[in-house]
């Protein structure tokens, strides 16, 4: 068997950031397994086909520079030179089924005073039950409804759930309401115009061309980690290729870690099982469903001054989990302008479950006429013309139907633990030399981004290599 200092699961921004910092940091003999026929992860950019600019593209999965006062990744990518980068936080224009433009002034000071009384309740009574947020809103506008316009309440409250879903990926009526809003993000969001794909190069390209080509191994899906033996960790991939490590850095969506029908094609076997310190906290492992859906059209038909549309629905509407009942009007959401951003007409619309489930899981030829249904009333609103063209072209996410991710990130639902507890618990790791990284490891507004997994491949590479100085100044005693 084929024996390596460290061996890490998964090819992605967490995965390459380890096995970069471990070179850097002297430890060589590392090996990269992934899955996919890719590198990157759960970071997926394509080519736009509106533009003859080659560095436009569109991404299924990051898109933004989160967090810009703390996010090495924009740090470097602007001293890379080559991320084409937008602040898309200015014009934007709040609409619904019968409004084309909301004024803000009707409804912001209740969205604030909101996002303030989630917080507020539980800090001031621990105790409270956890609800969902349409709950906790329902109980807002009860308290205080004799303070509350109809505007306030309307459109306040829909802007509310409007924020939530398409942050967290999951209807309002599954959210917790102790969790949703908790960490405040450092700095604004940055918009990546050519491809997050050419933020994950830069990193991978710090490896030496001799190391990608001989240390990272596509196509290898990991089915055991047994790590039984104290002198060593055996991995045993769906080839039953076999390979043993002196640590291993695992850096698998958390989805996948929470298998345990023993017939799944992604099902992990742990020899021995997951202690308890992890295996307790599975039940609140819940990844949730934001996605994308890319319109491309011929034109632009919108006001092309506006960076962002934000659809909200009426009134304190409900969340129907049946996903075979999609109607258009019944979920918020958010689109962004392509033409603003890039000059090139598309729109990009953020999408949440059940939404997502439905859209990701239609089949047949007129799967983009059933996209199109849902989505056709909402841009009319946002048109002066009388009937609007159909796209030339639809893409969306893969995730829920992507056997490596099943979602996109993780989110935090009614009676689940303290999101803190969860990673603390992989952070926490076994025996000081099974390892986890990935960005749904790490705690406060970097949970579930992009740079969330740069820093927790750091963490780990230097837990790492502070283990390995250890170790030497040990064997020297």
């Amino acid at each position: 068997m084929t024996h390596k200092k460290v061996i890490v699961i998964g090819g992605g921004i967490s995965g390459i950031k380890t096995a970069l910092d471990l070179y850097n940091g002297g430890v060589q003999d590392t090996l990269v397994l992934e899955a996919r026929d890719r590198l990157g992860g759960r970071l997926l950019s394509i080519q736009s086909t509106n533009s003859n600019d080659k560095r436009i593209k569109y991404d299924l999965g990051a898109s933004w520079f989160h967090d810009a006062l703390n996010n090495p990744l924009f740090e470097r990518s602007i001293e890379k030179g080559n991320v084409d980068y937008y602040y898309d936080d200015g014009k934007c224009i709040y609409f619904s089924k019968d409004e084309k433009d909301i004024s803000t002034w009707r409804f912001s000071a209740t969205l604030d005073e909101f996002m303030a009384y989630s917080q507020f309740v539980y800090k001031q009574n621990p105790s409270k039950p956890d609800i969902s947020l349409k709950e906790l809103s329902e109980e807002y506008v009860q308290k205080y409804k004799d303070r509350l316009t109809q505007d306030q309440i309307k459109y306040g409250l829909a802007s509310v759930r409007m924020w939530a879903e398409l942050w967290q990926g999951e209807s309002w009526d599954k959210l917790s309401a102790k969790y949703c809003f908790g960490g405040d993000h450092l700095g604004r969001n940055v918009y990546v115009k050519n491809g997050y794909v050419t933020v994950f190069n830069n990193e991978l390209d710090e490896l030496p061309q001799s190391y990608r080509e001989n240390n990272i191994k596509l196509n290898t899906h990991v089915t055991t980690i047994d790590y039984t033996s104290s002198k060593y960790i055996e991995i045993t991939t769906s080839r039953n290729e076999k390979y043993t490590c002196d640590y291993v850095v695992s850096t698998i969506p958390q989805s996948l870690l929470t298998i345990n029908d023993l017939n799944d094609p992604c099902y992990i076997k742990w020899i021995p099982s997951l202690p308890r310190h992890i295996s307790s906290i599975m039940p609140s492992v819940k990844f949730s469903s934001l996605g994308k859906v890319v319109l491309e059209f011929d034109s632009t038909f919108w006001p092309t001054d506006v960076e962002r549309f934000y659809c909200i629905t009426d009134g304190v509407p409900s969340s129907s989990s049946d996903s075979k009942s999609i109607k258009p009007w019944q979920y918020p959401t958010i689109l962004i302008n392509y033409h603003k951003l890039a000059g090139t007409s598309t729109l990009v619309a953020l999408t949440q479950n059940p939404l997502s489930a439905y859209i990701e899981g239609l089949l047949g030829g007129d799967k983009d006429t059933k996209i199109w249904e849902i989505f056709q009333p909402l841009l009319q609103n946002i048109s002066s013309l009388t009937n609007i063209p159909a796209p030339k072209r639809i893409y969306h996410t893969p995730w829920n139907n992507d056997k490596y991710a099943r979602g996109s990130y993780s989110t935090t639902l009614v009676g689940c633990d303290d999101p803190s507890e969860v990673v603390n618990a992989f952070v926490e790791g076994i025996e000081d030399r099974v390892r986890f990284a990935g960005s749904e490891t790490v705690d406060g507004s970097a949970n579930g981004c992009a740079h969330g997994g740069w820093f927790s491949g750091e963490r780990e590479a230097n837990f790492i290599l502070n283990m390995i100085r250890k170790e030497r100044v040990a064997s020297k005693l």
